[in-house]
Formats: structure tokens, sequence, C-alpha cells
């Protein structure tokens, strides 16, 4: 082979060849198949609730056949984001404590609320809940200026 121009063009096709053998080659070799993933879901923990200073409550005060404000802390202790959704009376009996006499706390009620509010995974949230506590007429003289402590269950959804 003396003609260098015809050895050119031979290893040119020969290159090209190649290449265009070994790309066919990989696509051979390409399968796919199925078959199945596992995976695990968490288990939700219940939030928890803290009380809030009674002096971070400037409006909204309690008086006989009036409503009240009430605030509320809530601890997320989940790895997610959540939503409180709802507020309800708990279990138990509200107290009344730092009035000016005796004060059974009777006639004190809780109204159910909806609030909404964000609550950052880990994290915690103070809640505002204008008109959630009932005062009724008949309280006792010596609940004024008290604190009430009123049990709630809180409700959340993950967001």
């Amino acid at each position: 082979m003396n003609n260098p121009t015809l050895r050119r063009v031979l290893v040119v096709t020969t290159v090209v060849g190649a290449t265009l053998g070994g790309g066919i080659a990989v696509a051979a070799w390409t399968s796919s198949g199925s078959g199945t993933a596992t995976a695990k879901a968490g288990t939700a923990t219940a939030p928890t609730t803290g009380t809030v200073d009674a002096s971070a409550i400037t409006t909204g005060l309690l008086y006989p056949g009036a409503l009240g404000t009430a605030k509320l802390l809530v601890n997320n202790p989940n790895p997610y984001p959540v939503v409180v959704t709802r507020v309800a009376a708990g279990t138990g009996a509200p107290t009344g404590s730092g009035g000016i006499g005796p004060c059974t706390a009777t006639g004190i009620s809780w109204r159910d609320q909806t609030p909404q509010t964000p609550v950052a995974a880990g994290g915690n949230a103070t809640i505002t809940l204008p008109d959630a506590v009932a005062m009724a007429s008949t309280v006792d003289d010596g609940c004024q200026g008290a604190v009430f402590s009123i049990p709630v269950t809180v409700t959340v959804a993950s967001s």
C-alpha cells in the first residue's frame, strides 16, 4: 500500500466503523427491568402545650358575661412542619389563681377554635386566640385579676 491517500481513507473508515460499532455495542448491553422498592412511614408525635406568661395578655381581658383572649404555646416535636387546625376543650376543669380572693373558676369555659397556625419542624409557636374563653356572669368576685389555666386538646396536621 504505497498510496498515502488510500491509506488515509482506510484509517478514517476503520476509526469511524469502530466508533459506530462500539456505540451499537453499548446500546445492545443496555436493558431495564422492574421490581419493588421498600419505604417506611414515620409515626406522628403528639404536640405539647406550654403556658405563656399572663402579662402577655393585655387585651381581651375576661369579666363576667364576656369573652376573653387566650394565649397558648404549641410545641411541634415532629421532624416536619405542622399546622394547628383545632384547639378544643380538654379533660379537666379550669383553675384560677392570683385573684383578689377565693376563685373556684366555676363559670369559665373554653370555646373551640380553628386557628390554622403553622409550627415549624421541631419548633414552637405562640397562638393568640381572641374570644376563646367565656366567663359566666356568676363567677366569684375573688376571680378579679386571676389567671386561669384551661385544659385544651390541640390538633395538628402535617403541612
